[in-house]
């Protein structure tokens, strides 16, 4: 029987490795058969948006990263709603295919439940 993880994704996309490294570890933890969900937070609620150009900084998109976690199991991303509202986006703007987006509110509450929480 596995424990299931929280993963805390609190920084932007480009601009430096961590939020990238984040997935990753996700990902890698998902193919150990490891059960993860993710909260995405603060400034990582910029991960899910889908109209980006990181070539333009000579950055690989990390959309393929995000679309590729449903394979492996993870299915469900929590977002923080009030990230949402202060940076102005809408849930409609952040649904990755294959990926249950659902807002949360009390984002304490949640991460709280979680016996082991990641953050990126």
């Amino acid at each position: 029987m596995s424990t299931k993880s929280l993963a805390l994704c609190r920084t932007a996309p480009y601009g430096n490795a961590l939020a990238r490294e984040g997935i990753e570890a996700v990902l890698a933890a998902a193919a150990m058969e490891q059960d993860m969900d993710l909260l995405f937070l603060g400034d990582g609620v910029f991960q899910l948006l889908d109209q980006q150009s990181p070539a333009d900084i000579g950055q690989k998109s990390l959309r393929r990263n995000l679309q590729a976690l449903p394979m492996f199991g993870v299915e469900q991303f929590f977002v923080c709603e009030k990230s949402l509202a202060e940076r102005n986006i809408r849930l409609e703007q952040i649904q990755v295919a294959g990926a249950e987006t659902k807002t949360v509110n009390d984002t304490g509450s949640l991460i709280a439940a979680y016996p082991i929480v990641l953050s990126f």
